[in-house]
């Protein structure tokens, strides 16, 4: 997850963008999933707060990612097991 050097400083600027949209939506996700992590150990139900709000953030992490292009590369076959 690193940006290639390049002579022209306006490609490298749009990786290091594109790579801190990419972290930020991790970060949604990792903190979605420890919203549901936390209501679910105590004691949350499905329509409570907690739960709606870790539903929410996974939501939009899942939204940008798809939305930068991060998933690309695995449904085109570039990415994962396959190789």
């Amino acid at each position: 997850m690193w940006c290639p050097p390049s002579p022209e400083p306006q490609p490298r600027i749009a990786c290091v963008y594109q790579r801190s949209v990419q972290l930020l939506s991790l970060a949604f996700l990792a903190l979605g999933a420890a919203i549901l992590a936390s209501t679910f150990a105590h004691g949350g139900g499905p329509l409570s707060l907690g739960t709606l709000l870790g539903v929410a953030f996974l939501g939009v992490g899942v939204a940008r990612l798809w939305l930068s292009g991060a998933t690309r590369g695995w449904r085109r076959g570039r990415g994962g097991s396959d190789g």
